[in-house]
């Protein structure tokens, strides 16, 4: 009597173990794909790194940059290649949060908005050099590869390379 009574809770103990497990299997891609649906102009800059930026979300995170990048205060952010990010990630939150703090602005600035011969001033208080070579832009001497991705609390640019600053 009594295996049959725990053979019964066993049962009903998978059988919800495998319920939530659907449920986590079937939610999950739904709520990425009503991400995916919110217009980048109404996702902050933090969602739009997060959905199409990982390796650059995960830095931010890890440097505790998250809540500025998800205010409603302007900025814009210089973000290099997925690729030259991978090396930042064995750094401490601390000199990681000095790394990223200079590829970011305050203020919302458009490519025309930065000025050939210009200087910018990063958050954390670096001046980065604007050139313009013929069609395209360089900050510090790295070129903007795609330009001017608005969303609702600032612009994204991406860079060619990361901006060797110290």
């Amino acid at each position: 009597m009594l295996f049959n009574i725990m053979k019964l809770l066993y049962q009903k103990l998978y059988a919800n173990i495998a319920i939530i497990v659907l449920l986590l299997v079937y939610l999950q891609p739904v709520q990425a794909q009503e991400m995916a649906l919110v217009p980048k102009e109404r996702m902050t800059l933090m969602q739009y790194v997060m959905q199409e930026r990982p390796v650059l979300a995960g830095l931010i995170t890890k440097a505790g940059l998250t809540p500025m990048l998800s205010d409603k205060e302007l900025y814009t952010v210089l973000a290099p290649p997925e690729a030259e990010l991978t090396a930042l990630q064995q750094l401490a939150p601390a000199r990681l949060r000095a790394v990223i703090s200079n590829h970011i602005l305050k203020g919302a600035y458009l490519e025309k908005d930065l000025k050939d011969g210009s200087t910018v001033e990063t958050v954390a208080q670096t001046k980065l050099n604007i050139f313009r070579k013929k069609d395209h832009t360089l900050v510090d001497g790295v070129r903007i590869e795609s330009a001017n991705t608005q969303v609702e609390n600032g612009v994204l640019h991406g860079l060619s390379g990361k901006l060797t600053l110290e």
